[in-house]
């Protein structure tokens, strides 16, 4: 069980990285490029919704893991809370509500805010990879 539960946490992972940047690469191709911009303007939204579904299922399989894996909280490896992983994964999923609020408002038709989306995307990267290398800090047996 444990080794499926890996396995979906690991595919959450992989969905959240894949929509931060292509979301990244789809917002600036629209702003080169105007004419493409009804298309390309489309698939913000659905990456953001595969990005939250892998953040969705990154939290639910985390939380089983924890308990499945280690037995709860209090016997976690003392890494896990001392990498700050923990706190990156908190400020990705604040970044994701705040990027959803945004493209909300977008379509509400607050425009101008159109250019904070790009500025998202990149913090969500480096988020994300600043978990990734705090889960190796912290589960990485060869320390």
């Amino acid at each position: 069980m444990n080794d499926t539960l890996f396995v979906l946490h690991l595919l959450g992972f992989g969905a959240a990285v894949a929509s931060s940047v292509g979301n990244f690469i789809i917002l600036r191709m629209v702003a080169e490029s105007p004419a493409d911009r009804p298309v390309l303007a489309k698939v913000p939204p659905r990456l953001a919704r595969v990005g939250q579904s892998g953040l969705g299922l990154l939290w639910l399989t985390g939380l089983i893991m924890l308990w499945t894996m280690f037995g709860g909280p209090q016997n976690v490896p003392s890494t896990f809370w001392f990498s700050s992983k923990i706190v990156f994964v908190i400020v990705v999923t604040v970044v994701v509500v705040m990027a959803d609020i945004t493209l909300k408002r977008i379509r509400a038709g607050n425009l101008a805010l159109v250019r904070q989306l790009p500025i998202y995307g990149i913090v969500m990267a480096v988020l994300l990879l600043l978990v990734v290398i705090c889960a190796v800090l912290a589960f990485n047996p060869y320390h």
